[in-house]
């Protein structure tokens, strides 16, 4: 999601006045439970010495979930309100989202394992990046819905710079299984560099929040520490489940939230707004389970026996390994985009949906 919020209404005031303030205190905690759960969660199974079959089974969910909420974006191409930003930009909806899932499948089918490592390094911190324009976006809705108005720049610079200690700490987290050994070395002094400076940017947020303290309310300042603290955990273990997975699915649950909501946004036609409702909440629900499954299996087809003993089926596995990883990348791009909300069509086409946030800043601008 793009750090640009400056939201305005120019339609559905109505909408947006109606349940104000129940509205975003829903949203809102839903927000912060689909941060908190995974992460306590996935923290907590890590200190499990003995793991039993229900806790398989949550996991397994968890990770579908994560792992579905890619494909969730493309519930844009199904929304036909949506279609003329595509037809308009066709490049960063269309161009580019084939370009990177098709190349990043020919990359995996045919490359070696250093240039393998590579692409995934790069994916790896751009996904870090994208997770945190999400956090921004999630603070500045936060902060428009509890303040009537946008955050500060300071604000948004601490949740910025722990984004970047996010992606020092990503690269050897997730990086040192695959990157050469020449590469390896400078990984751990980044994740050192990174540790030492997620102190600074706590040290800097504190006096953010000291400096902002009288402008500030309870959920909000639950808010910036939940997202600012949101990469700590890189830093807290050695475990999987707690360096990665933890905030990892809390983004995925975070982002079908967002989705859910532009999914129910009603029709146009007062008249149909209910069946509108419903048809595309089945759009949104369809494409997470039938493209998730694929998503979230992709992988593992690659390691079946049949697959192994067959050249061929092991290149077209691989590409489709590749595709998932490059739609995934495109997913960032798409994301990027489609909420972009400085631009007049994002900014209408969202409204449409998230208008009952804006009613406080809107009362207030009146």
């Amino acid at each position: 999601m793009s750090s640009t919020y400056h939201l305005e209404t120019r339609g559905s005031e109505a909408e947006s006045v109606a349940r104000p303030r129940a509205a975003r205190q829903r949203f809102l905690y839903a927000l912060l439970l689909s941060t908190w759960i995974p992460m306590l969660f996935f923290i907590s199974v890590a200190h499990l010495e003995k793991a039993y079959f229900s806790i398989y089974g949550m996991k397994s969910v968890f990770l579908f979930l994560g792992t579905a909420h890619v494909p969730a974006t493309f519930f844009f191409y199904a929304d036909r309100k949506f279609a003329h930003i595509i037809r308009q930009h066709k490049a960063r909806y269309i161009y580019f989202p084939l370009a990177l899932t098709i190349g990043a499948g020919l990359l995996v089918a045919f490359s070696g394992a250093q240039a393998q490592a590579y692409l995934f390094l790069v994916f790896w911190a751009w996904q870090a990046f994208h997770y945190g324009r999400q956090n921004l976006g999630i603070y500045s809705f936060a902060s428009i819905a509890q303040s009537s108005s946008a955050p500060g720049k300071l604000e948004k610079l601490a949740i910025d710079l722990a984004t970047v200690c996010g992606i020092l700490g990503t690269f050897r987290i997730l990086g040192m299984g695959v990157a050469p050994e020449y590469l390896r070395g400078s990984l751990e002094r980044l994740y050192e560099f990174g540790w030492y400076s997620y102190i600074t940017v706590i040290a800097f947020s504190l006096y953010v929040y000291a400096r902002n303290f009288r402008q500030t309310t309870l959920l909000k300042s639950v808010f910036f520490w939940t997202l600012v603290l949101f990469f700590l955990p890189i830093y807290l273990s050695n475990d999987i489940n707690v360096t990665f997975l933890s905030y990892a699915i809390a983004h995925g649950l975070q982002y079908i939230v967002f989705m859910g909501i532009v999914s129910f946004a009603a029709g146009e036609q007062p008249e149909r707004a209910r069946a509108a409702r419903y048809q595309n909440g089945l759009k949104l629900l369809g494409l997470m389970i039938l493209l998730g499954l694929l998503f979230y299996n992709a992988d593992a087809l690659r390691s079946f026996e049949l697959v192994k003993q067959n050249v061929l089926l092991v290149r077209l596995f691989d590409f489709l390994f590749g595709a998932t990883l490059g739609a995934t990348m495109a997913h960032f791009v798409i994301d990027a985009g489609a909420w972009r909300l400085s631009k007049l069509p994002q900014r209408e086409y969202m409204t449409r949906s998230f208008g009952f946030i804006l009613a406080a800043r809107d009362a207030k601008r009146a």
